[in-house]
């Protein structure tokens, strides 16, 4: 790239033109390799847009004494639901499929589901993708990915999908 740069701008036969060939063609190196990057990261918000979010297909059906007499659930955690408590009547799956799109950046989707274990049916899920960064150029700083959704977002979101999941009926 600074060769080809280097080159073009000799060619040129006034100063000005010169520098409109080395700033246009440094430009176009520097967003070329950036590419990837710029494409993944809209194929990863288009993702996140059409099939990731929080899913509550029916409430689950638990007996009465996990709730107190106010209806809340006895089993609430701060970490969310005591899954121990609740092992008898529901499955709590987690599935992580690497690669699942790698067009541009190589791209995760994450699936947690809650099953009714009598019915054996799904009722609740939560889908979401992770982006890692590309290969193409080498990153020096510690490597992660970027989800759908920021932590404080994602937290909020997963306590109202819980508590539309454990309601008392």
């Amino acid at each position: 790239a600074l060769v080809v740069t280097a080159v073009a701008a000799r060619r040129a036969r006034t100063p000005s033109r010169k520098r409109w060939i080395t700033v246009g063609l440094l430009a176009f190196f520097v967003a070329f390799a950036h590419i990837d990057d710029i494409l993944g990261g809209i194929q990863h918000k288009w993702l996140c847009h059409k099939e990731a979010g929080f899913f509550v297909y029916k409430a689950a059906k638990l007996p009465r004494e996990l709730y107190d007499a106010a209806g809340n659930p006895k089993f609430m955690t701060e970490q969310g639901p005591d899954k121990k408590t609740l092992e008898p009547f529901l499955n709590f799956d987690r599935q992580i499929t690497r690669d699942y799109k790698r067009t541009f950046l190589k791209i995760d989707k994450r699936i947690y589901r809650i099953t009714n274990r009598q019915a054996n049916e799904v009722i609740g899920e939560s889908i979401t993708f992770s982006a890692w960064p590309s290969e193409f150029i080498p990153t020096f700083s510690h490597v992660s990915a970027s989800g759908c959704v920021d932590d404080t977002d994602a937290m909020r979101e997963w306590n109202k999908w819980e508590a539309e999941l454990f309601r008392l009926q």
